[in-house]
């Protein structure tokens, strides 16, 4: 079937049988429809979203049942956060911080928060928990009506340079514009002790009208053309110290920040002070709830390697927080006291040796060894991927990134061509003819010292099954398709343990 007709299958099978039709195991077991799907590139995702159901599937999956150790349990969706949430503000008089609803019990809520991207602060918007507009607070204890605002408020502050909320517009502005009045965001002190007036402009206002904001802007804008004291600045630079510093120097000598309230304000951007209360708060109270009290691992967070099966949710929006505000894992431990925990620590030549070994060991960079890491047929152990992450990040960030110390060491990457499927099916009949086993067979039997294959071999093979990954779906679909079937392995014993 082409893609046209499999799509116009699929809208009559969700007339029929409405938007359950579509959840991962329904289309898994409806014949070979999820692979003559897979096969025109529609995966489950890409097939929701041409059929224009994203909306429905998102209300359906949020109606089902979550299984939780052996248990069913409700969903925490959206709406059933900000209703929790209601509730306990109006018991407590306000939204307490992440950190109480931790202690009492609510942590699951907590955790499903940063889980679908969301903050705590749009969980305070949504409830208008501070009277409404200004509800985020900076270091100076001004309440601002965005986060922006309150970036540039904690950098202008640790710089100790004077600052202050927006004043109302002039009267003219209300003659000149369809608006009844306007205000600025903020107003700073320039080093010729000038007031320069500050816009933050946003992209599209979450929960605000974008059409009348951009009329809005046009106007601030043009009533601001010959205002030589006005600055207007991109809501996503103000979470940035060196794009700010870059900004702000037409009016402020760039200084370093030196103000600091509290102990960890010396390792976090200025920028980020005010992201950072609650995502601490929450980290403290995991790190108290693990067996040894220390801060986990990132793959413990994302439910990786070792860690794919642990019990509990995964914490991938969690871990993506600690990275862009506090600098990553390493620095968060030591915001915890905890720097012990971290151990490898990397250098420029370090970093490059390592990288020299990788490669002479495995005939392949880690950078093109991580190009398997999201196939279903990995040709590497979870060490070998793990520790190419490793090398690939600390070479990006001492060696000047992998092109870099490619041409430092002389080695040279030849790129893949796209694999057609015909040519895939075409290898997969040789290899198998030639050696008697499937691909996949053969690179085990390599890895573990049962055969030893030259390195183009081993390359070649490597790359035909991450083709046949990409393509088919993985090795069954190529081995079905030329009829052969895999010498079975005897299964491997477990190990007794010694009782008692």
């Amino acid at each position: 079937m082409s893609k046209a007709e499999l799509l116009s299958y699929c809208q009559q099978l969700y007339s029929r049988e409405g938007i359950g039709a579509f959840s991962f195991d329904a289309l898994l077991n409806r014949g070979s429809l999820y692979w003559a799907l897979y096969k025109q590139g529609l995966t489950q995702r890409k097939l929701i979203a041409a059929l224009q159901l994203e909306n429905e599937y998102t209300i359906f999956k949020d109606a089902q049942p979550l299984v939780r150790a052996g248990g069913i349990t409700k969903r925490w969706t959206w709406a059933r956060i900000i209703e929790t949430a209601k509730v306990v503000k109006a018991k407590e008089g306000f939204l307490p911080p992440a950190g109480w609803f931790q202690i009492n019990g609510y942590g699951s809520l907590v955790q499903a928060l940063y889980n679908r991207n969301r903050s705590w602060d749009q969980l305070r918007e949504e409830l208008g928990d501070f009277g409404g507009s200004s509800f985020i607070k900076s270091r100076n204890g001004m309440r601002w009506r965005s986060h922006p605002e309150a970036s540039l408020s904690n950098f202008l502050y640790a710089r100790d340079i004077e600052h202050r909320r927006g004043d109302r517009y002039p009267d003219e502005y209300a003659k000149q514009s369809k608006s009844k009045y306007g205000y600025f965001d903020l107003h700073f002190q320039s080093d010729n002790e000038e007031r320069i007036d500050v816009e933050i402009w946003g992209d599209k206002p979450l929960g605000h009208d974008e059409e009348n904001y951009s009329r809005r802007r046009l106007e601030k804008e043009q009533f601001n053309k010959g205002n030589v004291r006005f600055l207007g600045i991109h809501y996503a630079d103000c979470y940035k110290e060196e794009r700010l510093a870059e900004i702000l120097e037409p009016y402020l000598v760039k200084r370093a920040a030196f103000r600091f309230d509290t102990p960890t304000d010396p390792q976090i951007p200025t920028t980020h002070w005010s992201n950072t209360d609650e995502l601490l708060a929450h980290c403290q109270t995991l790190a108290a709830s693990m067996p040894d009290g220390e801060f986990p691992t990132e793959e413990w967070l994302r439910k990786r390697g070792k860690w794919a099966k642990r019990k509990g949710p995964a914490y991938n929006t969690v871990s993506i927080y600690i990275k862009t505000w506090l600098g990553g894992i390493r620095n968060l431990r030591r915001l915890l006291n905890q720097p012990h925990v971290s151990t490898a620590t990397w250098d420029h030549s370090s970093a490059i040796s390592a990288y020299r070994c990788f490669y002479e060991k495995h005939n392949m960079t880690p950078g093109q060894v991580r190009h398997f890491r999201r196939t279903k047929s990995k040709p590497f152990s979870n060490d070998v991927m793990k520790e190419a992450a490793r090398i690939c990040s600390a070479v990006n960030k001492y060696s000047g990134g992998s092109a870099a110390v490619n041409r430092l060491l002389g080695i040279e990457i030849v790129r893949n061509r796209k694999w057609p499927q015909d040519r895939i099916v075409e290898e997969y009949r040789r290899a198998t003819s030639r050696w008697g086993m499937s691909p996949n067979q053969i690179l085990y039997d390599h890895r573990t010292g049962d055969l030893t294959l030259e390195a183009n071999d081993y390359r070649a093979l490597a790359q035909l099954v991450d083709a046949a990954a990409r393509e088919f779906g993985g090795s069954k679909v190529v081995l079905r398709l030329i009829g052969f079937k895999a010498p079975l392995r005897p299964c491997r014993k477990r190990r007794a343990t010694k009782s008692g």
